[in-house]
């Protein structure tokens, strides 16, 4: 967990600092490794304000982010690690997802 700030405008989504991973591995393990409800919860909190961070975020080059505008990219990132299962498959188990334990990133 990080204990990294967020920006100002986004202190209310501090609850879900668990979720601001910095690499796809750990992003994809905290999916596998949540409920179907702590996922939904999560989407739903941050999905209504993606288009207000990406537009914060865009104020930086990716590589150049401070600390807490990249706490909350990696927020972001979170979300789509999980929009498909929340958005389409409903279901952490569905069959037509590739099994999380065969799925290797490379960072």
């Amino acid at each position: 967990m990080t204990t990294a700030a967020l920006p100002a405008g986004f202190g209310e989504l501090a609850t879900y600092l668990t979720w601001a991973l910095p690499t796809e591995a750990e992003r994809m393990a905290k999916r596998v490794g949540s409920s179907l409800e702590e996922i939904n919860t999560f989407y739903q909190a941050i999905f209504p304000r993606m288009e207000e961070i990406i537009t914060y975020l865009n104020q930086y080059p990716y590589v150049d982010m401070p600390p807490d505008a990249r706490t909350l990219s990696d927020m972001a990132l979170s979300l789509v690690e999980i929009a498909a299962l929340v958005e389409m498959y409903k279901d952490p188990a569905n069959l037509y997802m590739v099994e999380a334990h065969r799925f290797v990133p490379i960072e």
